[in-house]
This record gives structure tokens, C-alpha cells and sequence, in this order.
């Protein structure tokens, strides 16, 4: 069930974070998808597909706006991402509509338990 209904999606230009990740999702058979910056600004273009799916958006290269813009073309959660905590940023994501932010760390070892509570939840 997971593994059919479930998608990820990650925008991050951080090879060693992007290599990590897809690594540990692949573990589990999550799907996963690597989307362009460009791909979120063209209008129309629906680059989420109309299944269960999360947002993950790299905060260490300013992407702060895109939870809105992701949230305007569909209903699903946006994660925010970073290299080390920083309580700035994060309170700076809260108010940007950002659902949950997470060190890369901590999303890399936690995949399979917050993907495991999404599909819970949605059922």
C-alpha cells in the first residue's frame, strides 16, 4: 500500500543529502521524485500528482516562499529541510506555511516512521 499510493517529493540541490536520501527510500520501495525549482513556477504545470504525497523543500538555499506556492496548486504537507538546526529559520518556515521542518539528519533516519504516519493517518 505504501509503496503504490505513496510519493515523495524533494526539491534540494544537496547531492550528498539528495544521495542519502534516495538511498534510505529505497530501502523501504518509496517513491520518490527529484523536481526542478522551474518546474514549481510554471503555472501550469501540476508537478504533484493527485496521489498521497508529501513536499520536501530545502531551506539552506533560501527556498522559504515555496510552501505558499506549493500549497496554492495542491493539498498535501511541505517539509522544510536543513543541514544544522537553526531556531531562526525554523520559526521563519512556521510563518511561511511550511508544515514541519527537519535537520537532513533526522528526515534521513526518520523516513519510514513519518511516511508510516502520513498513510496512517490518511486512511
Amino acid at each position: 500500500m505504501i509503496k503504490e499510493e505513496f510519493i515523495i517529493n524533494v526539491i534540494s540541490d544537496d547531492p550528498f543529502f539528495c544521495t542519502k536520501f534516495a538511498t534510505e527510500c529505497n530501502k523501504y520501495g518509496f517513491s520518490l521524485n527529484f523536481i526542478e525549482l522551474e518546474d514549481i513556477f510554471k503555472e501550469n504545470k501540476n508537478i504533484f500528482k493527485d496521489n498521497l504525497a508529501i513536499a520536501i523543500v530545502d531551506l539552506d538555499v533560501k527556498n522559504l516562499d515555496l510552501a505558499n506556492l506549493i500549497k496554492e496548486k495542491n493539498r498535501i504537507p511541505v517539509f522544510g529541510i536543513y543541514k544544522k538546526f537553526n531556531k531562526t529559520l525554523h520559526a521563519k518556515a512556521k510563518e511561511k506555511n511550511f508544515d514541519l521542518t527537519f535537520t537532513k539528519s533526522l528526515l534521513i533516519n526518520s523516513i519510514k516512521s513519518i511516511v508510516v504516519h502520513i498513510v496512517t493517518q490518511a486512511d
